[in-house]
């Protein structure tokens, strides 16, 4: 069995274990994604399902609580109409057991409305829901004629049953309900608004590590500590190719670089194809105007993301910057932790190792890539040209690469297709001057490996791609205030 195929059989055995003994195998942990966040997740607005779940179980407390009153009274021997003026018509604390029915009714209605139709967050109603419920009962033990009682086991378990029914209400709504929600709304927002201060409570900078020492500083770190059930990455089989060593160059064969010149082709082909497309669906809009994630589903990919944005330099500068400065990458953009490149292969073609930094409190955990990237100037037609572009090019594939194994403590994450597409626009300055700028496009298809629901990534991918053009833009201004441009 081929390695990849070790790996992939690994992390099926692991999805399979349950929750409670998924362990984290070592200190640095890259945590994924449990059903607890799913279960707590409201989609557009909508009740959670963990909060659905809670309202079925109030509901089936009244059905069930009405059930075992209808059953004892029935094993009395008396008809309907009996029962109904002896409990209910000639209601008497010390002989009907109607008032439990009542207490149980009581306890539906106030909870469907607090927590199913004005939605709060707070444990108090159903503390004092059933503190009251209990309070009753334990009276109705007292004053109840007990010597008298037609069917005193039945009457014992009804009043048995609505109290730890009530209970058992006051602890999922405690300790599920109330938490769940909360913890899928903080990650949620940790994701979408991964700077606010609401969501990171010490002094992080853009720029600080998303992987912390344990215990630095006496504490443990916000992004890397485990808010729900996690699993940690699969680590690299024992019988994986061996890892390159510092300063070891990368030998190719030439069968091996002609695979990769048709592979990088290939890719920049169903990039532009794909980048080109015709109606996307918007994702999410950016503060700045224009700023837009649109998202399209592919038969050959998948669902795919694209962002357009404008940014204020011509596009011939930024693709000289990315073609020729890929390992300057992480200087300027924190989203990069690390970028090596491997070895050219060809004209525009080369193989790098990228580390991407993770996001939301660990959510979308540190992933490194291998990446095939080919770059060219393009005629409008999206032909390779030499000379009078008309657009430029960078689109990136993963691969393998001898020498670059699977670490064991990141995910390998896979780029199925994407691409930067550059385009110049003319914009008239306030003072009538026209200057070039750049229609900055990217297109990404990313699959991240580990369970992340979609809507997760959804929300992750738009903020990434987001927060990625204001680190553009920003280098962008500090070259042109140097004069590179």
């Amino acid at each position: 069995m081929s390695d990849p195929h070790i790996r992939e059989a690994a992390e099926s055995l692991l999805s399979s274990v349950s929750p409670h003994h998924r362990t984290l195998t070592h200190s640095h942990s890259v945590n994924l994604v449990s059903d607890d966040l799913v279960a707590g997740h409201r989609p557009q607005g909508k009740m959670s399902t963990v909060r659905r779940f809670f309202c079925l179980f109030v509901t089936f407390d009244l059905l069930f609580t009405s059930l075992m009153w209808l059953i004892c009274v029935m094993m009395r021997g008396e008809t309907l109409q009996q029962i109904f003026d002896s409990e209910i018509i000639h209601y008497d604390v010390k002989s009907s057991l109607f008032d439990i029915v009542m207490v149980a009714v009581s306890r539906f209605v106030v909870l469907l409305l607090f927590y199913a139709l004005l939605y709060i967050n707070n444990w108090s109603i159903i503390a004092l829901s059933t503190g009251c419920t209990c309070a009753f009962l334990i009276a109705k033990v007292f004053v109840f004629d007990w010597p008298h009682a037609a069917q005193p086991v039945y009457e014992v378990f009804l009043i048995l049953t609505s109290f730890t029914l009530a209970w058992g209400e006051a602890w999922f709504l405690d300790f599920r309900v109330l938490p769940q929600e909360l913890q899928a709304k903080q990650i949620l927002e940790s994701i979408v608004y991964p700077h606010s201060p609401s969501v990171h409570h010490g002094a992080v900078s853009e720029r600080t590590p998303l992987l912390q020492p344990a215990g630095s500083g006496g504490r443990q770190s916000n992004y890397a500590e485990s808010t729900v059930k996690w699993f940690s990455p699969v680590e690299t089989p024992e019988s994986s190719p061996r890892p390159r060593r510092p300063g070891e160059q990368i030998i190719l064969t030439t069968e091996q670089i002609d695979e990769y010149k048709a592979q990088a082709q290939e890719s920049m082909s169903n990039a532009f194809r794909i980048v080109n497309l015709p109606n996307w669906s918007v994702e999410k809009k950016g503060a700045q105007k224009g700023d837009v994630v649109e998202t399209k589903r592919t038969e050959q990919f998948g669902k795919v993301y694209r962002f357009t944005g404008v940014v204020e330099c011509p596009p011939k500068f930024l693709y000289e910057e990315f073609k020729d400065n890929i390992t300057r990458l992480p200087e300027w953009n924190p989203t990069i932790l690390k970028s090596e490149l491997i070895k050219e292969i060809g004209p525009g073609m080369d193989l790098s190792y990228q580390v991407t930094a993770g996001g939301g409190r660990g959510i979308i955990a540190p992933r490194d890539f291998v990446i095939l990237r080919c770059t060219a100037p393009l005629s409008r037609e999206g032909k390779v040209v030499d000379h009078d572009p008309h657009s430029y090019i960078s689109s990136g594939v993963s691969v393998t690469v001898p020498g670059y194994p699977p670490h064991r403590d990141l995910v390998r994450g896979q780029n199925k297709v994407g691409c930067w597409y550059l385009r110049p626009r003319s914009v008239q300055t306030p003072g009538g001057k026209i200057e070039t700028h750049t229609t900055f496009q990217w297109l990404m298809c990313c699959d991240l490996k580990g369970k992340i629901p979609q809507f997760v990534l959804d929300a992750a991918f738009a903020t990434v791609m987001l927060d990625y053009i204001v680190h553009v833009r920003r280098f962008v201004a500090d070259a042109k205030a140097k004069g590179r441009f």
